[in-house]
């Protein structure tokens, strides 16, 4: 239960930083459909997204980012979903949001993110 709870948040972690982008008036990742895990995505992209976006240099998340990341868990399926996206894998670097969620204690559950 406490692996599949961390998978979830470093899933939601990744949904909050491609909706980052549309809230910093970028072009949102999920522009097509909104996913229904929008929500989580916003507050992941908000206080999360200088940690996983591609620029920049890998670095350790906030407190507030490890929060949002560890509230999200209920949505992993959904964050799963969206980070197997084209235009999250265009946003978001794997490897900081990997890092990001274990610095935070979530784990993402195998699969996550991979498409299918």
């Amino acid at each position: 239960m406490t692996q599949l709870r961390s998978a979830s948040l470093l899933a939601a972690t990744l949904l909050v930083l491609a909706a980052a982008s549309a809230v910093s008036g970028q072009p949102s990742p999920h522009d097509n459909q909104a996913p229904a895990c929008m929500g989580d995505i916003d507050a992941l992209w908000r206080t999360c997204k200088q940690y996983v976006q591609k620029e920049g240099p890998k670095q350790k998340p906030s407190s507030d980012s490890c929060k949002t990341v560890q509230d999200a868990d209920d949505e992993a399926p959904c964050v799963c979903d969206y980070l197997g996206t084209p235009d999250a894998r265009e946003k978001l670097s794997m490897e900081k949001v990997f890092y990001v969620t274990n610095l935070c204690g979530v784990t993402i559950p195998a699969g996550c993110g991979d498409g299918e």
